[in-house]
């Protein structure tokens, strides 16, 4: 896939008793939406993950402290203001907001849902955001705004496009819909990598099939992605079921439901990657495919310990065959391996065969494959059976420049 692809949002429908609401709460810029809700009218079952950050957010805090939570009437996300490590007032602003959802949509506490974004440590500008919301209920917000790729827009920090994706699925012989929107940029890292993603069907799935199932496709999408190794105090993923298309599956493992969770996959991967092809300066996605380890997770100690390397992703930034700096990076990570053993590829282009260079190795082509804005970089161990894929990208001179720029 091409580099625009990713940059590309698709027109993705409305889903039935579904409402979008978007403006402008000035929390961070008057020119840009900043602040979202989504109604779900019929509510809708709910499942989600979040941060392992130690210092994480006040949104995020309320989810630990109330894992009870099945199901949502309101959801809403505000950017420029990450409402992290904001103290006792911090949090008293999200309960405030919170029993203001919940009131002006008759529904409990429990069943409203707040996401985060922005700069760490600024209190948020709560009468701005209610005085926002108040415009909401009076419905004078232009029509315009309610739409996915608004919605994509108002949840944007320093990203450079929205990110949305849309495909239409089955289960049994019921079509149904799945949507994924995200934001993500900077302080990507794995581990509940480091953006808010949201992920909607039609499908009527239970909130423990939901979480089942978040849990599985996130390890390989979102869990399996770094920009700058930096995990962010307000990660968070949620996947909602607006229950309108009936089923019959009873347990994940229902045969009925293997075209959906590979579709699901696709979209939870695919999404993942958008935020990666949008990192901060980046000019290339990178695949990093670590095959033969002796178990998954040192299939994937290596493949993080190559993507997060500063130094292999400055290489490829500058296009420079520096093959040594992935050695380098694999012999830093804790994974069991025999150096002698190791194999190397750039693309198709081949490296090392089992520790031995490549007879007649020619570095000419694959200095050509690295002015590609995609990149694969295959590592095979040869030392078990247990693959990882990572995505990551380049680190250019930009990201410095974004990041110095941040809060002037």
């Amino acid at each position: 896939m091409k580099k625009m692809f990713y940059k590309y949002f698709p027109k993705i429908p409305i889903l039935e008793n579904v409402d979008i609401i978007c403006g402008k709460a000035n929390i961070k810029s008057r020119s840009r939406l900043d602040l979202a809700i989504i109604i779900f009218n019929n509510y809708a079952n709910v499942a989600y993950v979040t941060t392992k950050s130690k210092t994480f957010a006040a949104n995020i805090k309320w989810l630990k402290a109330n894992k009870s939570i099945s199901k949502v009437k309101v959801l809403m996300v505000n950017s420029g203001n990450a409402n992290a490590y904001t103290g006792e007032q911090g949090y008293l602003n999200l309960k405030s907001l919170i029993k203001f959802l919940s009131y002006g949509f008759n529904c409990k506490n429990k069943e409203v849902i707040i996401s985060s974004t922005g700069v760490i440590g600024e209190q948020l500008p709560i009468n701005n955001i209610i005085s926002t919301l108040n415009k909401f209920a009076e419905n004078s917000i232009e029509k315009k705004n309610m739409n996915w790729e608004s919605f994509a827009r108002s949840i944007m920090t320093t990203d450079t496009f929205p990110k949305g994706i849309y495909k239409k699925t089955k289960i049994g012989n019921k079509e149904v819909k799945l949507i994924g929107i995200a934001k993500g940029s900077g302080m990507i890292a794995p581990d509940m990598a480091t953006m808010l993603g949201y992920i909607f069907t039609d499908a009527d799935l239970s909130s423990k099939l939901l979480q089942e199932l978040l849990i599985e496709v996130n390890e390989k999408s979102f869990n399996s992605i770094t920009v700058d190794s930096d995990m962010s105090t307000n990660d968070m993923v949620c996947f909602f079921s607006t229950r309108k298309i009936l089923n019959k599956v009873q347990t994940i493992k229902d045969k009925i439901l293997d075209k959906f969770k590979k579709d699901l996959q696709w979209v939870a991967t695919e999404l993942a990657k958008k935020i990666v092809c949008d990192g901060e300066g980046a000019t290339k996605i990178i695949e990093v495919n670590v095959l033969g380890a002796k178990s998954y997770s040192d299939a994937k100690n290596v493949a993080l310990s190559i993507a997060n390397s500063p130094l292999v992703k400055t290489a490829i930034a500058g296009e420079d065959a520096n093959w040594g700096r992935i050695i380098m990076a694999i012999g830093k990570s804790k994974a069991k391996l025999e150096q002698n053993n190791i194999s190397l590829k750039f693309g198709r282009n081949i490296v090392l065969n089992k520790g031995k260079l490549k007879k007649n190795y020619n570095e000419k082509p694959i200095s050509e494959y690295l002015k590609k804005n995609e990149i694969r970089i295959e590592v095979d161990l040869n030392y078990g059976k247990f693959f990882s894929k990572v995505w990551t990208c380049d680190l250019t001179k930009k990201y410095i420049e974004i990041n110095a720029d941040y809060r002037s």
